[in-house]
C-alpha cells in the first residue's frame, strides 16, 4: 500500500468510507488507481466506486452516490472536485449532496459557506433559520437563471426539510467529532 493520510493503519479508507456512511476497505489496486486520478486522495470516481460497492454488499441504497458519481464522469466538462472536508456531516452537506446532481457550485455562489453555516447551525437552527435558508436558495436561482416564485419557494423549503431529516435520520444523536472515525456501526454487525 501506499502513504495517504486517509488510509488507516487496517486498510480502510477514509474518503470512501465517510461519503459510503460504513467502512470500507481499500486494496493496493484501488489506492493506486486513487492516486492517478486527478483529484487523488480525495472523493473521485475511485473512491465513490468502492463507496458504492460497500453499500451495495450492505443493501444499503446507492442512488444519491450514483447521482453524485455522474459529475465525476469524464463529459467534456471539468467535474466538481470535493474534498474530504467537504463531507463534514450536517444539514448543509446533505443539502449539498441533494442538490449536486443538477447544480454546480460556481465561482461566484456562497454555497460551501452557506452549507458551513448550516452545519454549523445544527437541526434546530436550521429549523430557526429555515426562512433564511430558502432565501438563500431562492437567491442562487435567481443568479442562475432558474424559475422562482410561490412553487420554486414550495419546492426549496421541501428541500431544506428533507435534508434536515436526512441528517437527522443519519445522525439521531448529532453529528460526531470531525476526528471520530466512527460514522457508523457496522463494527457492530
Amino acid at each position: 500500500m501506499i502513504h495517504c493520510p486517509h488510509l488507516t493503519p487496517d486498510n480502510k479508507c477514509r474518503v470512501a468510507s465517510q461519503v459510503a456512511e460504513c467502512k470500507v476497505l481499500a486494496s493496493a489496486k484501488t489506492c493506486e488507481a486513487c492516486q492517478q486520478d486527478p483529484n487523488p486522495q480525495a472523493v473521485n470516481v475511485v473512491t465513490l466506486g468502492m463507496a458504492i460497492v460497500h453499500r451495495k454488499r450492505l443493501g444499503k441504497p446507492i442512488a444519491e452516490l450514483r447521482q453524485l458519481m455522474n459529475q465525476y464522469k469524464p463529459t467534456g466538462e471539468e467535474p466538481v472536485s470535493f474534498r474530504i472536508n467537504d463531507f463534514r456531516p450536517g444539514p448543509g452537506n446533505e443539502l449539498k449532496k441533494m442538490l449536486a446532481w443538477f447544480a454546480r457550485p460556481s465561482d461566484s455562489c456562497k454555497c460551501e459557506t452557506r452549507a458551513d453555516t448550516m452545519n454549523d447551525w445544527g437541526v434546530k437552527g436550521c429549523r430557526q433559520n429555515l426562512d433564511t435558508i430558502v432565501e438563500w436558495l431562492l437567491e442562487e436561482a435567481e443568479l442562475r437563471g432558474l424559475p422562482s416564485g410561490k412553487f420554486t419557494r414550495i419546492i426549496a423549503k421541501s428541500l431544506v426539510i428533507t435534508a434536515i431529516r436526512r441528517f437527522e435520520r443519519k445522525f439521531p444523536d448529532g453529528a460526531p467529532e470531525p476526528n471520530d472515525d466512527d460514522t457508523d456501526d457496522t463494527d457492530n454487525e
